[in-house]
């Protein structure tokens, strides 16, 4: 008997919801979960900011310009994404993404101002930077995936711009920490141990986005 088996099958086979995932689907995953949480990190961030304004906290030169640009950028990304990655390759706990996300800009951002926020946005873009480094030098090595690798350099380029602003601006006199009142030991304590949780719990994210 004759059998065809043609390249419609090979797709819907492949965007199945039970299909298996390779090592490029876990990474786009992680990279849709990614984009999700950091476009929700701004938007905590910005609700954070409204309300130290509306309690009165003059509010840090710039904060906002800087969150509104960098989820613009992030937004960008994550539309890309979107359509990329066929939505039976996402990660099933998107809904949690973004309520970490939203949290994760929120509570360091009202609590302690936009130190907080440029603290937190730092500690993410380092891991982010990693994250699509890894994933650039093994499609490099498999000389493979030429669009989706000058897509990864694109997007790996705007996160580093990202944690050099956040590292720039918190260097500056524009990060306050009005919302406590912190000593410059108690601000660089502040940094070194969110950070490091940041990066951690960034860490841990992208693994559960690559298996769930």
């Amino acid at each position: 008997r004759y059998c065809r088996f043609t390249f419609q099958d090979a797709e819907r086979l492949y965007q199945s919801s039970d299909a298996r995932w390779h090592w490029l689907d876990r990474e786009m995953s992680s990279n849709v979960a990614g984009e999700t949480g950091a476009v929700e990190i701004y938007r905590g961030a910005l609700a954070a900011l409204s309300l130290r304004r509306a309690v009165g906290f003059q509010l840090e030169r710039g904060a906002e310009d800087f969150a509104r640009e960098h989820m613009e950028a992030e937004q960008r990304h994550l539309s890309v994404l979107e359509l990329v990655v066929h939505d039976t390759k996402h990660t099933r706990l998107l809904p949690a993404w973004r309520v970490a996300g939203w949290t994760l800009g929120f509570l360091p951002t009202v609590l302690v101002g936009s130190q907080g926020l440029f603290v937190t946005v730092e500690a993410v873009e380092t891991f982010v930077e990693a994250h699509y480094g890894e994933q650039i030098a093994f499609l490099e090595h498999a000389d493979s995936c030429p669009e989706l690798l000058r897509l990864l350099r694109h997007f790996c380029a705007d996160e580093v711009h990202h944690k050099e602003d956040a590292h720039a601006r918190l260097s500056s006199e524009e990060a306050s920490s009005d919302g406590l009142i912190l000593s410059k030991a108690s601000k660089h304590a502040f940094a070194n141990v969110w950070g490091r949780i940041v990066r951690i719990g960034s860490t841990v994210a992208a693994d559960v986005a690559r298996r769930f």
